[in-house]
């Protein structure tokens, strides 16, 4: 009945060929997509079962092209409906297994997946994983990466949750988050984990803390308000190895009382946000912490993504006050101004920053830096530096 509702719709649509099949397993709504190949989509038809039989009707004759193509199923169609075993869909599989998850070092669900893939990579054969943990804009970086990887299904991903996959000889199944993946878990393996959530969230703060202090750097924070708006925080990880003076030179800038509520006085579109000039807002000022300016000191990092903080200087070794937070790289800023940072959270924020009205780059209503320096932590560079 649900399939005749929907009879104008294509249930089968054409999709970008892949080197994988790839599998949406348990979506939130009612109905279960599939990245079949024909041939596995002409294996469905044969099994001549209620569900698939008008579907054949209707789109049989479309499949004219050796392409890869989306099924769409009605799961809860009938309580006597069966669905075959489709391309790392439920069911049991042979040979090996490889495990993915991409998530933030303090997110619960993160550390519960995580258990859950070690665990099964020691206790099935041939079965291994990959587990990576970054800081938050890291992640969502990471992550628009991996959908543009493999895109289909891995679209429905979001910045709230880790990205879980596996892989299997010839397909790829995806999860669309925590829930989804600990049930087939369940279903496939018998491994359940009742832990409660208190648990990972404390195991979560611990590996974020043990993460920065393995760098060495230093962090700080500064918080952004657009208007009359509730301040955001925007949290930034120095690279002490390559800038020690410069990074010392933010956080003492950082600590100074004619920081706070210091303007952002330009907004390149879709390229970089300035602020810094602690004097009259103007951009015209830019004075090191302890006065006059300091030099280049490396240009081994590149602008070569968005996220990144440097000094704003108008020539060689002319760093002073004003900083800049990359919106995409900016190769031809290379050698000229130098990167001392990156934001490692809050960078949806100054993307809202972006978006201001502007009025020959200035922003037309006020956007203010205010710094925080309960999150302020020297690193064991900078002190190796003194």
């Amino acid at each position: 009945q649900a399939l005749a509702q929907e009879g104008r719709r294509s249930y089968c649509e054409r999709a970008r060929p892949r080197p994988h099949i790839i599998s949406s397993y348990w979506t939130d709504h009612p109905f279960e997509q599939v990245l079949c190949s024909p041939a596995t989509l002409a294996g469905l038809f044969n099994q001549k079962t209620t569900a698939i039989a008008p579907l054949a009707a209707s789109i049989g004759s479309r499949l004219t092209c050796p392409a890869t193509f989306l099924l769409i199923v009605n799961s809860s169609h009938s309580p006597n409906m069966t669905v075959p075993v489709v391309d790392g869909a439920p069911g049991d599989f042979s040979g090996p297994i490889h495990f993915y998850l991409y998530g933030k070092y303090q997110d619960p669900a993160f550390h519960r997946i995580k258990v859950a893939m070690e665990h099964l990579s020691k206790q099935i054969p041939d079965a291994q994983c990959t587990i990576k943990a970054f800081f938050e804009t890291q992640f969502e970086q990471n992550l628009k990466y991996i959908v543009g990887k493999y895109g289909s299904s891995f679209n429905q991903c979001k910045p709230s949750a880790p990205i879980v996959w596996a892989e299997t000889n010839d397909s790829i199944l995806y999860f669309l988050n925590e829930t989804r993946f600990m049930q087939w878990c369940l279903k496939q393996f018998r491994y359940e984990d009742n832990t409660r959530l208190i648990f990972y969230k404390r195991i979560g703060n611990k590996t974020l803390a043990a993460a920065r202090a393995e760098t060495g750097r230093s962090y700080c924070a500064f918080s952004v308000q657009i208007g009359e708006e509730a301040k955001e925080l925007v949290q930034i990880e120095l690279f002490d190895e390559e800038c020690p003076v410069l990074a010392k030179n933010f956080l003492d800038l950082l600590a100074k009382d004619s920081f706070q509520g210091t303007p952002v006085h330009r907004v390149k579109a879709n390229s970089w946000i300035q602020a810094g000039d602690l004097v009259d807002g103007s951009g015209v000022h830019s004075e090191a912490a302890n006065g006059g300016f300091l030099r280049d000191e490396s240009f081994v990092v590149e602008h070569d993504r968005a996220g990144l903080i440097g000094m704003a200087n108008h020539g060689q070794d002319t760093n002073g006050s004003q900083f800049y937070i990359t919106l995409r790289d900016l190769p031809f800023l290379d050698r000229k101004w130098v990167i001392i940072g990156r934001v490692i959270s809050g960078m949806r924020t100054m993307l809202r920053v972006n978006k201001v009205a502007l009025k020959n780059e200035r922003p037309v209503q006020d956007v203010r830096i205010f710094a925080e320096p309960e999150y302020s932590v020297v690193g064991t560079l900078q002190n190796q530096t003194k």
